[in-house]
């Protein structure tokens, strides 16, 4: 069993004038052997900082050239690194530092005032300056290597523990999901603080030697995301929904996509309207991921091939090292078309949640990772998403899922985007709301939804209030933020 370490060794015995890393906003690449060269110097300024074997040391950089170099830096000085999201807020960095333990932080110009007193700040090109002796360390197999924060879509986030051995699968499961080959192009434009970005592609991408080029997914001008595939000429991305459906707004048909080999969605749910939508505008092959931060994030894909008639399911099987089951409260298997609970094993599963053994025994149970997640599967043994378990309504003793109404709130020709969550209500103990984007200069009444909904949902799942905003809360990685919306409807 390999560790993180022995993959960057390998490509750069295997690729050494490769490309290994490259950032365009930056104007500036490394090869295989530079990206190890700079990490091993920036490890041995780590080591004269005082860094030992199993301390934990953060990293607070965007997606910039400096993010790989600091993250394998930690990796040859033994520590456990942990990914900290350049743009929370001072008092969220802080939170993660304490919560982690971290005593050393490397960190770019624009984000060393955020950890604040406690832990040591410095910056990249200080430790590289420092370098002494080639660190000898080599971590085990076992050992601890990343501490991953969830993205605290319901709250808090928590800190997942990653070993190395979970990591390394990971990696091999996305470049043989993903077919990726040396010297390939590999677009990372979500946040390298991320489970999917940081170990299915940057490092999938150090497993199989293939090009990570950096760049950060702008909501705001997604126009520069297809300039910067274009330009790149880039072969594989993976994007938030989110990301893709605002980059129709750009007109991908006048840029050249035609080098792009397959195009990767997942971290959020689309509806079969809108992925036949961003397939018919982008072109090309497709293919969606599901998976957990805790599972790697490992779960499972749906190909291509299957897009025309299962848009919108998460597939028929498992990804290569995966298994999984649906499980009545019981903890017996559903049968086909009955609601149940996701559950996977995988090798790359975590190894619990930090400091919190309640939550961890919650969710690993001999072995099997329960997802939270509900899910049905249907007669062609294809698996469609329901809703988060939490995130269902219980309304006058009916089952609502939100899922389930959105898409059908999609169909209205005036919705552009939506949300549907529970709101109190004093009788049925909790009601329907939507919350929903409109397209510019539509408008849309509660009573003119309900009579869209009438044909298509039965009157129990049909929205009892709606309100309209300009836009949905999303987090970094385009997830819903359910939690804000229900405090909002409160």
């Amino acid at each position: 069993m390999a560790t993180i370490l022995e993959l960057l060794e390998r490509s750069a015995r295997n690729f050494p004038d490769l490309t290994a890393v490259r950032s365009p906003r930056q104007a500036t690449s490394l090869t295989w052997s530079e990206l190890r060269r700079r990490s091993l110097a920036a490890a041995g300024g780590l080591a004269q900082r005082g860094v030992r074997p199993g301390d934990r040391v953060a990293i607070l950089f965007g997606n910039v050239l400096e993010f790989p170099v600091a993250f394998f830096a930690a990796i040859y000085a033994g520590a456990v690194v942990v990914p900290i999201n350049a743009r929370l807020t001072a008092a969220e960095v802080q939170g993660i530092l304490r919560h982690a333990e971290v005593g050393v932080v490397i960190a770019g110009e624009e984000t060393r005032d955020l950890p604040g007193p406690g832990c040591a700040v410095y910056p990249l090109d200080d430790l590289e300056d420092l370098a002494g002796k080639e660190i000898a360390y080599r971590p085990a197999p076992g050992d601890d290597a990343e501490i991953l924060y969830t993205s605290g879509t319901t709250g808090s986030p928590k800190g997942v523990v990653m070993t190395h051995a979970a990591v390394v699968e990971t990696a091999a499961m996305a470049a043989y999901e993903f077919g990726m080959r040396p010297g390939e192009r590999v677009a990372v434009l979500m946040p390298l603080t991320h489970s999917a970005p940081l170990n299915l592609f940057l490092l999938g991408s150090v497993y199989t030697g293939s090009t990570v080029v950096l760049d950060a997914f702008n909501p705001r001008d997604p126009a520069a995301m297809l300039d910067v595939l274009a330009k790149e000429r880039l072969q594989y991305l993976f994007a938030a929904p989110v990301a893709y459906l605002l980059g129709l707004r750009a007109d991908p048909s006048r840029h050249d996509l035609s080098a792009m080999k397959r195009w990767v969605y997942g971290g959020a749910p689309m509806s079969a309207d809108q992925v036949r939508a961003v397939r018919k505008a982008y072109g090309g092959s497709w293919m969606s991921v599901y998976g957990l931060t805790e599972s790697g994030p490992n779960g499972m894909a749906l190909a291509d091939e299957d897009h025309e008639e299962h848009a919108g399911s998460l597939g028929w099987h498992p990804t290569v090292n995966t298994e999984i089951r649906l499980l009545a409260d019981s903890g017996e298997e559903v049968a086909t078309g009955v609601p149940g609970e996701l559950v996977m094993r995988t090798p790359s599963s975590m190894r619990g949640y930090l400091k919190n053994p309640e939550a961890t025994a919650e969710v690993l149970r001999d072995g099997w990772i329960h997802t939270g997640d509900m899910a049905v599967r249907d007669e062609q043994g294809y698996y469609w998403m329901l809703d988060r378990k939490k995130d269902l309504i219980l309304s006058g003793g009916y089952n609502v899922y939100p899922r389930e109404v959105e898409e059908a709130i999609l169909t209205h020709p005036a919705v552009a985007d939506v949300a549907v969550v529970a709101a109190p209500h004093p009788d049925w103990g909790e009601t329907v709301a939507a919350v929903a984007v409109l397209k510019q200069g539509e408008s849309l009444t509660l009573e003119e939804l309900r009579e869209h909904l009438r044909p298509i949902l039965s009157s129990q799942k049909h929205p009892r209030r709606l309100e309209i905003v300009p836009a949905l809360p999303r987090n970094a990685t385009g997830k819903l933020l359910r939690h804000e919306l229900r405090q909002r409807l409160a």
